[in-house]
């Protein structure tokens, strides 16, 4: 069952997670050691909040109002939410505050 998983978690992995974890082999007594290393690299809570408010909040304005680049920013908009929702914050209740960063990141004739 931790083989099953550990093979799920590192099948997740790309780039810099990934590498910082490529010297683990791949055992049930390990699985436990890769997600510590990872959590202790990446599950800082407040700092990825941090991290998706940041990027809702400075959201430059889209150059190309193209279906698809409408698209792509609506699904990175709506990934971010959901993010931070699964983190436990109430993105309903902050809208007043979000709504405006993320409306400037469309032009007037959107």
């Amino acid at each position: 069952m931790k083989v099953d998983k550990h093979v799920f978690l590192r099948g997740y992995l790309d780039a810099e997670a990934k590498r910082l974890v490529d010297g683990i082999s791949i055992t049930a007594d390990t699985y436990t050691m890769t997600k510590e290393v990872l959590i202790s690299k990446y599950g800082n809570k407040g700092k990825i909040i941090q991290a998706h408010l940041a990027n809702l909040e400075n959201s430059t304005p889209i150059k190309d109002p193209s279906p698809s680049a409408l698209n792509e920013m609506y699904i990175d908009f709506n990934r971010r939410l959901q993010a931070l929702d699964a983190l436990g914050e109430k993105t309903h209740s902050c809208g007043r505050i979000l709504a405006p960063k993320i409306l400037g990141a469309f032009t007037q004739e959107i």
